[in-house]
């Protein structure tokens, strides 16, 4: 940070500059908004290998979270109102509050199934214009009362660099299935702390759903069962692997056997395999995880491992619009948005 003399600036001049770079401050928030709307509607976090515009933010524009979520939830709001922008460059509207509104009303179409109209979230702006934080929760209070809960939020607290702490809310039914547990591995653990509980039900779920770690019971089998059975030397069983190797055998279906998919999830390690081309970052995405096929099944007639990927769903997407093209993929979503309308009007 370049250090500047403000000692000959007079009372006067020090709050009359002060005012023209917080007002430039203000215009410069907006600017930086739009170019995020015009990297995400080119799917640029997407080609570098983020797989959202919050991640992109944190990681390559050194955001904080909080920064960044203010900066998407402003974002949203301008998109669906750009009238706002005028109240954001005067002051009247910060990113703190038009993130709480955002925030809001994202919470009650969760909850409701119903979404907020920008009418309603054009009133509901107007209220908070030139309110404090406090004041604008206290308006969000009375506005979405159906929000409001006695019980205290999720944590998650760093108390050492060994141990998190959590706090959540269990329900009478939850503390019911946790005493049934704690029942029936009693012959194991007579009496288990919650973390060992956790771990406990943690790897029993894990290993009924991770691809991986069924991956690695499938081998563990394979090699009992042939145990003994071949009978090749080893320079028949490298000559046979590379035969096999060279060209794919044709499938009969698009969607890979059980094995593939094994061979898949654990090649990419349970993680997007998109990479950018130009940087070489690799998506870091491990939620939502899809099969995809590098060339479209339609030409390749390939689902063998070696033309399957695996993605997350806005890579996914994403290559499905190159495959498309921009052009079409809007013209689609565009056709399928009024054919929603037709039906629900």
């Amino acid at each position: 940070m370049e250090n500047i003399s403000l000692k000959h600036y007079t009372n006067a001049e020090l709050l009359a500059e002060v005012q023209i770079l917080v007002s430039q401050e203000r215009t410069l928030s907006l600017k930086v908004i739009s170019f995020l709307r015009e990297i995400r509607f080119r799917s640029l976090h997407l080609e570098m290998g983020y797989s959202s515009l919050f991640t992109f933010c944190i990681a390559e524009l050194k955001y904080s979270e909080a920064a960044a979520y203010y900066r998407i939830n402003t974002l949203d709001i301008v998109d669906e109102l750009p009238e706002i922008k005028q109240a954001i460059e005067s002051g009247e509207l910060s990113m703190t509050t038009l993130s709480m509104v955002q925030s809001a009303c994202k919470a009650k179409k969760r909850k409701t199934k119903i979404k907020v109209s920008a009418e309603d979230k054009k009133s509901l702006l107007e209220k908070v214009k030139g309110k404090s934080k406090k004041q604008t929760e206290a308006i969000l209070h009375q506005h979405f009362p159906e929000l409001q809960t006695v019980a205290k939020p999720e944590t998650e607290k760093k108390l050492s660099d060994d141990l998190i702490g959590i706090f959540f809310n269990a329900d009478p039914e939850l503390m019911k299935k946790f005493k049934e547990i704690k029942d029936l591995t009693a012959h194991q653990n007579p009496s288990p702390s919650y973390q060992e509980l956790f771990h406990m039900m943690s790897d029993f779920m894990l290993d009924r759903i991770d691809p991986v770690r069924k991956a690695k019971r499938a081998l563990r089998k394979d090699k009992i069962q042939h145990k003994g059975e071949s009978q090749l030397q080893p320079c028949e069983v490298e000559s046979t692997v590379e035969n096999t190797a060279e060209i794919p055998p044709p499938t009969p279906s698009r969607h890979c056997s059980a094995k593939t998919e094994r061979v898949i999830w654990t090649r990419a390690q349970s993680r997007c395999e998109h990479v950018d081309n130009k940087t070489g970052h690799r998506c870091s995405e491990t939620r939502r995880l899809q099969l995809d096929h590098m060339i479209p099944y339609a030409v390749s007639y390939d689902s063998s491992e070696h033309n399957m990927q695996l993605l997350c769903t806005q890579h996914n997407l994403y290559r499905a619009k190159q495959g498309l093209g921009l052009h079409l993929w809007s013209r689609g979503w565009e056709r399928d948005q009024v054919n929603y309308s037709v039906k629900k009007a």
